[in-house]
C-alpha cells in the first residue's frame, strides 16, 4: 500500500477534496510518504488550516482541481461534472485501498442494513479469532488502518454509495443488500444512484464471489464473479426469540444476519459459534436502537432511517409500535408506499416533522377512515414532546423518519442523541 500511494503521487500535485474526517486521514499518510511535489487542500468550509498548504475555500473551492495532476476525493464533496471530464486525476481513499488490498476485503453495501451487516461480521470473526479489521463509512477511514494490516487479515469494509461512486475496483468478497431510493439530491435519477452501488461488484473477477439479495442480482453480462443470493431462509433459526438473542429485532434483521452466517461459514465458524456471537452482539446506536422505557413507553431510536423500507421494517419489528415519528430533509423520495403502508397500519399516532414530514402528513389526510392520529409539528423538539404527551404506557414510540436529517441536524447521530435527550435528560 505504501508503495502503491508512494508511486501514485511521485512529482506531484496533489490535492485534498475535502478535509474532514477522511481527508485529515489522507493528509497524514501522504505527508509520512513524502514523495509528492505538492499538497493542498479544498474544502468548502475548512475547520482547521495547515501552515504548509495552500487551502482554497468558499463557493469556488472546485474551481483549481485541474491546476493539480491528481486529487483524493472525500465521499461528501460534489463534483460539478463527472470525474473522468477533469484533467486530473481524481481518486479516493477506497480505490486506492482496493487496489492494494482487495483479495483481503469483504466489501459491504446496500441502501440500508450496511452498518449492521459490516459490524457484525466483524464481531463473528473476530469472536471466533480470526485476525480482522473493520473501517469504511462507519466511521474509520481506511488509511488509518494500514499500519495494522498483516499478510492474514481479513478487512471488513463497509462502503458507501459516495465511496463507491469513484472506484475502479471491487473487493473479491461483495455483499450487496438492497438497493431502494435514496440520495437522489445528489445523484437527480434512481439509475446514477444504482450504478455507483454496482461499482462493488463490476470490477471483480471470476474467483470473486457475490453474495446479493435476489432483488439485486446482477443482469448476465454484468459480473465477472460468482454470484450467490441470499435469504433468511438460509439460517439454522427462523426467529431471535429461538435462540435466546435479545440485542436483534425484526425479518429485516433476519435477513441481515443470514448474510454474516453464510460468509460465517466459509471461515469455518459452526452454527453454534455463529449463535454464541450473535449473543454478545451489541448493535450499533441510532439503529433501531431500544434507549428506554419512560411512563410506561418504550422508546427506540431510529434515525438512520431515510427510506420507506427502513421505517416500514422498523415499524413490523417492534410488537407494541403505536406512535411513529416521521420526516426530514425532502431528498425527493417517493413516499406512496410507506404512506399506502400507514394508511392500513394499526398506528395509534403518526407526527409528522420538517418538509418531507410535510408531504406525508398532506398525503394522508387524503385518506378516509384512517386509524392513526395525524399531528403535524415544526421540528423534532416539538414533536418529541408531543410523542411523549400521546403514546399510551405499554406501547411503544419510535424516531424513524425516513428522511435525511441534514438542515435540521449535522447527520443522524446528532438527531438521535437530541431525541434521547428530549426523553431522558
Amino acid at each position: 500500500m505504501i508503495e502503491l500511494l508512494s508511486n501514485l503521487i511521485n512529482g506531484k500535485r496533489v490535492l485534498l477534496l475535502g478535509f474532514g474526517k477522511e481527508g485529515q486521514a489522507t493528509y497524514e499518510l501522504l505527508k509520512e510518504i513524502g514523495s509528492f511535489s505538492k499538497l493542498d487542500i479544498a474544502d468548502i468550509n475548512p475547520q482547521e488550516h495547515i501552515k504548509d498548504c495552500t487551502v482554497y475555500s468558499g463557493a469556488g473551492y472546485l474551481d483549481v482541481i485541474d491546476d493539480y495532476d491528481i486529487a483524493f476525493k472525500s465521499p461528501g464533496v460534489i463534483l460539478p461534472k463527472n470525474y473522468k471530464e477533469y484533467s486530473c486525476r481524481i481518486t479516493s481513499q477506497a480505490e486506492v485501498f482496493l487496489q492494494a488490498y482487495n483479495r483481503q476485503v469483504i466489501g459491504i453495501t446496500g441502501t440500508k442494513g450496511k452498518s449492521t451487516v459490516s459490524s457484525l461480521i466483524y464481531h463473528v470473526l473476530s469472536t471466533n479469532n480470526i485476525p480482522s479489521l473493520f473501517a469504511g463509512n462507519i466511521g474509520k477511514p481506511v488509511f488509518e488502518i494500514v499500519k495494522d494490516i498483516k499478510s492474514d487479515t481479513i478487512i471488513v469494509l463497509e462502503l458507501s454509495c459516495h465511496q463507491l461512486d469513484i472506484c475502479e475496483y471491487s473487493p473479491a468478497l461483495a455483499v450487496f443488500l438492497n438497493l431502494y431510493e435514496d440520495h437522489l439530491d445528489h445523484y437527480v435519477t434512481f439509475e446514477n444512484y444504482a450504478r455507483t452501488k454496482k461499482n462493488i461488484y463490476l470490477h471483480q473477477h471470476p474467483l470473486d464471489m457475490l453474495y446479493c439479495d435476489e432483488s439485486v442480482k446482477p443482469k448476465k453480462g454484468e459480473h465477472a464473479s460468482r454470484v450467490t443470493t441470499i435469504t433468511k431462509d438460509d439460517l439454522p433459526f427462523n426467529s431471535f426469540e429461538a435462540i435466546r438473542v435479545d440485542s436483534l429485532h425484526g425479518s429485516h434483521n433476519l435477513g441481515n444476519c443470514a448474510f454474516v452466517y453464510i460468509i460465517a461459514k466459509t471461515f469455518g465458524i459452526t452454527d453454534k459459534e455463529f449463535v454464541a456471537a450473535l449473543r454478545t452482539y451489541e448493535p450499533l446506536s441510532h439503529r433501531l436502537e431500544h434507549i428506554g422505557c419512560k411512563n410506561g413507553v418504550d422508546y427506540y431510536d431510529d434515525s438512520i432511517s431515510t427510506t420507506n423500507e427502513s421505517t416500514i421494517s422498523a415499524i413490523e419489528a417492534i410488537s407494541n409500535a403505536s406512535t411513529i415519528l416521521l420526516g426530514g430533509m425532502d431528498r425527493r423520495i417517493d413516499y406512496t408506499s410507506l404512506i399506502k403502508y400507514i394508511s392500513k397500519s394499526e398506528l395509534s399516532n403518526v407526527i409528522c416533522m420538517y418538509e418531507s414530514g410535510k408531504r406525508i402528513y398532506d398525503a394522508l389526510q387524503g385518506y378516509e377512515n384512517l386509524k392513526p392520529t395525524l399531528i403535524y409539528c415544526n421540528d423534532l423538539y416539538e414533536a418529541t414532546e408531543k410523542a411523549q404527551e400521546v403514546t399510551k404506557a405499554g406501547t411503544a414510540c419510535i424516531l424513524s423518519p425516513a428522511a435525511a436529517s441534514y438542515g435540521a441536524f449535522k447527520n443522524f447521530e446528532e438527531r438521535g442523541d437530541v431525541f434521547k435527550k428530549i426523553i431522558f435528560g
